[in-house]
């Protein structure tokens, strides 16, 4: 199947270029850990050879002359894929706290813009011989189910895959000339004010299908309400952003997750809220706050593509606007609170209708929406943070036949938040990876272990049996089925799509 190589952005997709800030770098990105040593030179090789199954990745951002349209993406005829690549070798002892420090500093700083926006460094002089990569990928290119896309075509299932077939690289056309660039944006601007009209004189002719259509965005502007209208609590990480340099890790066993929410009978959306919340409890009091009867807001992203965009790159999520009762000791207690709520907004249909209201959004000026993103310098007082929750594979993948034993993703800021959650599946285990702004006071570094312990404690309040060994487990060769997805080789223009048991953005199991 030919990936869907949108020329121009989407309103979506531009609207992560208008809003970033220096120091806010809207990047997706990822760490992930090897076992043994991963020669650098092989590697990028390897790294040069796969690049071809993802094209997106071999171009460029071109403005459009005097912002009529958004940016395109055109070919780099200067592709280089050593401006993309690098190696950081770690002084000893080599251990995790480092490869965090590494991986912030590298995270933090903007993509430059004169080249495709993505980034990939090997870490090597990791304690135990091993090897981590760590990579950066914009966000106007891919949202948090399509940005696995590049490791899906660098990752192999077997230590020793076949090979694909290297077809010819192709030289990039150079870059259109000035009056053609404008030329081809006055046209597309032109297209895009009749394909207005066409919309407005459908719903002209179709007033129910209007009417319906207004109903969904009431309905989720009164599910909303009072997070709209009520200001969000005030936290130490709400507040200007300096630099979000500072990560923490935790890991649990997917299948005590599963099982517990099975236990529940929730998703593992919920219990994954449900630990956060014990955990930023657990942060808050760490400073002396007293948290009794406090309720953070949290903006879960939801995937909404159609089964028909199932294969598309760019950005189709909206999101959903939660309760996050951290003053609730009880996990059990919190569990349900947290279930009920997303249960609600979910039958509602907020997601979907606050999705039909940025559709609207998209409908301003591009130089209206650039200006804007560029301008905006209002408090946030909607939400106190954001938590993702983006599917990866159940079963163990290798680069270059060493096994891949860790993988943390990393999801940027939101405006005037400071601290982000991204939670991801893989083989055996559940990574919780904290974004944190440098100026967040108290020991955020914690956080990764009380997200572990706040698990831990939920699993003793329902009586759940944990593995001891987890890490004899971890290395025990793997019994899952390879997702139908992710079995097929990917060819070129075809990036093998991974399946995860649950959607982005907290949407309940897929099974």
């Amino acid at each position: 199947m030919e990936r869907d190589l949108a020329r121009r952005l989407s309103f979506e997709d531009a609207a992560f270029i208008n809003f970033e800030r220096p120091e806010f770098p809207l990047n997706v990105a990822s760490v992930g850990i090897y076992e043994g040593h991963i020669p650098y030179a092989k590697w990028v090789e390897h790294v040069d050879r796969r690049i071809d199954l993802v094209p997106r990745y071999k171009q460029r951002l071109m403005p459009a002359p005097l912002g009529l349209v958004h940016p395109a993406w055109i070919d780099d005829p200067e592709f280089d894929i050593h401006n993309h690549l690098g190696q950081i070798h770690l002084d000893k002892p080599g251990d995790d706290a480092q490869l965090r420090a590494t991986a912030g500093e590298f995270f933090a700083r903007p993509l430059e813009r004169n080249k495709p926006l993505w980034e990939m460094k090997l870490i090597t002089g990791l304690a135990g011989g091993r090897t981590a990569h760590i990579a950066k990928v914009h966000h106007c290119m891919v949202d948090g189910v399509s940005g696995v896309e590049l490791l899906a075509a660098l990752l192999d299932f077997e230590p020793q895959p076949q090979q694909p077939r290297r077809k010819p690289r192709k030289k990039a056309a150079a870059a259109p000339d000035a009056a053609s660039q404008f030329t081809d944006a006055i046209a597309e601007r032109m297209l895009e004010q009749m394909r207005f009209a066409e919309r407005v004189m459908m719903a002209w002719l179709d007033p129910l299908g209007s009417l319906r259509r207004a109903e969904r965005m009431v309905s989720a502007f009164g599910r909303a309400g009072t997070y709209l209208s009520v200001p969000a609590p005030a936290t130490p990480w709400n507040h200007k952003l300096t630099s979000p340099d500072r990560l923490s890790w935790g890991r649990v066993r997917f299948q005590d997750v599963r099982a517990a929410s099975k236990m529940l009978g929730g998703t593992i959306n919920d219990v994954v809220l449900t630990t956060l919340a014990g955990a930023i409890g657990r942060y808050l009091e760490s400073l002396g706050q007293h948290t009794e009867h406090t309720t953070l807001r949290v903006t879960t992203p939801v995937n909404v593509r159609s089964e028909d965009e199932g294969d598309t790159l760019g950005n189709r999520v909206s999101f959903m606007l939660a309760a996050l009762p951290v003053g609730v000791r009880d996990p059990l207690e919190r569990f349900d609170l947290i279930h009920g709520e997303i249960s609600s907004l979910k039958s509602s249909g907020q997601a979907q209708g606050l999705d039909a209201l940025s559709s609207l959004l998209g409908a301003l000026p591009p130089l209206t929406q650039a200006f804007v993103g560029h301008n905006l310098s209002m408090p946030n007082t909607i939400s106190n943070l954001i938590c993702t929750n983006v599917p990866g594979p159940l079963v163990p993948l290798y680069c270059m036949g060493h096994r891949l034993v860790e993988h943390y993703p990393w999801v940027p800021l939101g405006w005037r938040m400071g601290l982000s959650l991204a939670v991801m599946s893989y083989d055996r285990d559940l990574a919780f990876s904290y974004t944190i702004d440098k100026k967040v006071p108290g020991d955020v570094d914690a956080l990764g272990r009380w997200t572990e312990e706040a698990f831990r404690a939920l699993c003793d309040r329902i009586g759940l049996d944990m593995v001891d060994d987890v890490e004899a487990e971890r290395a025990a060769p793997a019994s899952s089925p390879v997702p139908a997805e992710f079995a097929r080789a990917p060819s070129a223009g075809d990036g093998a799509a991974p399946e995860g048991p649950h959607v982005a953005g907290g949407a309940e199991l897929a099974r």
